[in-house]
């Protein structure tokens, strides 16, 4: 709190870590009282006030949307955790394919592009409208406008 940066707004401040602490306040079964500290986390928004800073009570994903135009807020969400990539399916290091005529090259890459779309579908299927995923997405799945990929 005796940071210069945010000295001028110590009441804030002093007022929104207590606010924050008593909400990770535990008591176990023998009346102790423990403040699990790492139970709280800090999310940096750059371009914004010291001022906006604000308790999200809850679970906040320091993210941004795939592309412009998604929505900022999805509610009811409904989120798919994903640890594959929504890009197009290529084949494995290694795997050779000869192929003597370019209509089969052509059915190849269109196969990869329709197991990405499978993927897609099902995930809208099963309701998903938010996507979060560790790994990339292709232009084409972004263009499905049912979901909000992050």
């Amino acid at each position: 709190m005796s940071s210069k940066l945010i000295s001028g707004d110590n009441d804030f401040f002093a007022n929104l870590v207590v606010e924050v602490v008593q909400v990770v306040k535990m008591t176990n079964a023998r009346g102790e009282v423990k403040y699990p500290i790492k139970g709280i986390n800090i999310l940096k928004a750059h371009g914004k006030s010291a001022r906006d800073s604000f308790l999200m009570n809850g679970y906040a994903l320091n993210t941004g949307r795939a592309a412009q135009g998604m929505p900022l807020r999805v509610a009811p969400a409904k989120i798919a955790c994903l640890d594959f990539n929504l890009q197009k399916t290529k084949m494995q290091l290694g795997v050779q394919v000869l192929v003597t005529d370019p209509r089969e090259l052509e059915k190849i890459r269109q196969r990869e592009a329709d197991m990405t779309k499978e993927r897609i579908e099902k995930l809208l299927k099963a309701g998903a409208n938010v996507v979060l995923t560790t790994k990339g997405i292709d232009d084409m799945a972004l263009k499905a406008n049912q979901c909000v990929c992050c």
